[in-house]
Order: structure tokens, then sequence, then C-alpha cells
């Protein structure tokens, strides 16, 4: 027979390193990824549904409205969050890590990520995650008004049937405009 050697776990770099390539890259298979690997070091084994009603259960029961949750992917239509609990989710972030991880790990609006191309006029005062799916666009971050003030938000248009272009421009004129007035 063959011998076995034993199996360790080497943790080589801070979390920062896994979420800041995934948020600016929308990497949506190494965030399926990632959920399996939290559920094996929790439980002992792969699987969603399990993480996933553990991770409902205790760790996000203070959010707002119950989410529909079924991968890490948020490739799902059965992925349901509101933008009431991503607002929810981001005062939570942003008290408990700061604004200058957050903005570290969110694209820059006009600089980086999926923002690169968006948000360029007077560019550096929106830290979001983009998400899309046919028919339906999503936008949550963070926002520096001019006033100045800092404004969680989450826009979420559902059943669109306009270019994913003109969508995302229509969004980036109401962010301006929430900019400009509060």
């Amino acid at each position: 027979g063959g011998s076995s050697s034993p199996v360790s776990i080497i943790y080589s770099g801070p979390a920062d390193s896994v979420y800041i390539p995934m948020m600016h890259r929308s990497d949506n298979f190494f965030a399926e990824q990632t959920l399996l690997m939290v559920s094996n070091q929790l439980m002992g084994l792969m699987n969603d549904r399990r993480i996933i009603d553990t991770l409902r259960k205790n760790d996000l029961a203070w959010l707002p409205q119950e989410p529909s949750w079924v991968d890490g992917s948020g490739l799902s239509r059965f992925n349901l969050f509101s933008p009431r609990d991503f607002v929810t989710l981001l005062g939570r972030f942003r008290n408990e890590f700061g604004m200058d991880r957050m903005k570290k790990i969110l694209p820059t609006g006009g600089e980086e990520g999926t923002l690169r191309h968006h948000y360029m006029k007077d560019s550096g005062y929106i830290f979001a995650k983009t998400g899309s799916l046919n028919g339906v666009l999503a936008l949550s971050g963070y926002l520096y008004t001019r006033k100045p003030r800092l404004l969680e938000f989450s826009v979420l248009i559902n059943n669109h049937f306009s270019s994913g272009p003109a969508c995302r421009k229509a969004v980036e004129e109401y962010i301006g405009t929430i900019r400009s007035n509060y």
C-alpha cells in the first residue's frame, strides 16, 4: 500500500486579496467557489444549500427582508436580495470595516473594475458593485455627494426592455442627480 501524508491548511494572505479581484472582475465562478470553501471550512463538506441556510439563520438573521438565496455565483434568477438588504449590509460593512477598506474592495467609478468606463465625470465619488442578468440591472455601493455626505445605495431595475448600455446610462444619470442634490 501507499503512504498518505497529513493534509494541512495554509493561510497565505489577507481576505482582501480574495475580495478585491472577485469584486473588480465580477468573477461569479470564483464567488461560487468561495462559498463552497466556506462551507467546507465550517461544516466539513461543500454544500451550497446547507451553508446558505446556516448563514441566513445565523450570520445574516438580522437582514430586514429575508432573501431567496440558492448559490454563491449570483447567476441564478432564484437569488433575490432586496435593495434594502444591500443597503443594510453596506452600512454594516462600513461600520465594521471602515470606508478606507471598502473603497479598496469595491470598484471605483471612472477608474477600475466593472465601473471603469462609467461615472467618469468627476470620478472617484462612487464605490460600487454591478450586477446584471437579461432584463435585470443592479448597482449597490457607496456614494459621496457634493454636500459632502456619504450614502449607501442600491438600485435594482427589473424587467427592463432597453439595451444594457442604455439602462446603465440612465442609472448613471440618476446617481448623478442624487450626487448633485443631496
